[in-house]
């Protein structure tokens, strides 16, 4: 979830990158929450001080910060403080970053030191975060080299989600399980299928984007993921008439207005079939808030996720930039993410390797490498288009 969307991701949005809010104050365990709590013990020379924390996304995202990461930190290093600014509205992450390229060509600080979700991909591609490096955080060795090709290893994952299927079981005993047989599916059973409106949700975006990249080169796919490209997008229009192709079959000809509103038409029975957020559907499934009969299964190809990134703006101080790695490399040590597991239902940043079997196990059936979600500006573009050819 990431999330999530810059879109969302966060974006995840929030891309990206970017949930919805399935994940309550209370949902913790006094036990899961424990697992936060650092058992590194902490330098003696080690920088305090405030570190300012941008994030984006669904109150599932903003629990995870504000309940747990935040008291657990700063209750672990004493003196540390985080001032956490969060929004649910994915046109944030555009005006975060166009805050931090606008103090980079000022030459001034910042006004941030981490920036969460879906914002590092886009700055990363734009050079405007700090290169992570193992001397700052050391704990980048257990995460898969990989992840960091796509920010140019200038963010670290701190957490990963992706866009999934969710199907009624009792009504779709042999669902489809690529995106043209789902599109065929749509078309043979009117009124099953829905998907929100991709501005109102990463998960909703995704599906969008999956549609409109079958009519795009993977060489302009990749452009608008990892940047703005505004020429790749003239293949769109193929794309977006097989969505527009589609509305009379989504249930009620309407799209719901967040990631949530999928999960509970299908809660209710009203739809057989939907997109949803990995961890956002896999904890309504643990709290009951969808029944047994719904599964969850990943596309081929994958739909957008990937990992929740935090990045460093590269125009801070030395000294807010160690605050900013300490903190980042505590986020990865074991206990924190099996604690990140087990709140956001995510996946881990971590190789699974380094955690508990009973995760791994939790997450076999999940894709190495979905599809990168579009960049914000990108990601603005397709909903506007989107909004008017098809919404």
């Amino acid at each position: 979830m990431q999330a999530r969307k810059m879109r969302s991701l966060s974006g995840r949005g929030a891309r990206v990158l970017l949930a919805g809010g399935m994940l309550g104050a209370g949902a913790l365990s006094a036990s899961v929450a424990g697992a936060y709590a650092s058992t590194a013990p902490r330098k003696a020379a080690a920088p305090t001080g405030t570190i300012t924390v941008f994030s984006q996304g669904d109150v599932n995202v903003q629990n995870l910060w504000s309940n747990v990461l935040i008291p657990r930190y700063e209750k672990s290093h004493p003196g540390d403080h985080i001032k956490f600014v969060f929004s649910t509205d994915s046109s944030e992450n555009s005006v975060v970053f166009d805050e931090l390229a606008a103090s980079a060509k000022a030459h001034k600080n910042s006004v941030y030191d981490i920036v969460d979700g879906a914002v590092p991909a886009e700055a990363a591609a734009a050079k405007l975060l700090t290169p992570v490096t193992p001397s700052e955080v050391p704990l980048m060795k257990e995460i898969n080299p990989d992840a960091f090709k796509v920010v140019n290893g200038e963010a670290t994952p701190l957490r990963g989600s992706e866009v999934l299927i969710a199907y009624n079981s009792q009504a779709v005993p042999n669902p489809p399980t690529t995106l043209n047989g789902l599109l065929a599916w749509i078309k043979a059973h009117p009124g099953q299928f829905t998907y929100c409106n991709p501005a109102d949700g990463g998960s909703g975006s995704a599906f969008v984007q999956a549609v409109l990249s079958k009519y795009t080169p993977a060489a302009d796919n990749l452009k608008m993921s990892l940047g703005y490209s505004p020429k790749s997008e003239a293949s769109w229009s193929a794309g977006l008439a097989e969505l527009k192709s589609l509305t009379p079959d989504i249930f009620q000809q309407q799209y719901p207005n967040s990631n949530q509103g999928v999960l509970t038409l299908l809660a209710s029975g009203a739809v057989s079939m939907g997109a949803v957020w990995s961890d956002q559907a896999t904890t309504a499934l643990h709290d009951g808030q969808l029944p047994k009969s719904i599964k969850l299964m990943e596309l081929t190809p994958p739909l957008a996720g990937g990992p929740d990134y935090l990045g460093v703006p590269a125009n801070i101080s030395a000294t807010e930039k160690a605050l900013a790695f300490q903190f980042i490399n505590w986020t990865l040590e074991n206990p924190q993410q099996v604690g990140i597991v087990r709140a956001m239902n995510g996946t881990p940043a971590i190789e699974f390797q380094y955690l508990p079997k009973s995760i791994a196990a939790e997450f076999a059936s999940y894709s190495s490498s979905p599809a990168l979600p579009y960049s914000a500006n990108t990601d603005s573009d397709m909903n506007s288009k989107w909004q008017s050819t098809v919404g």
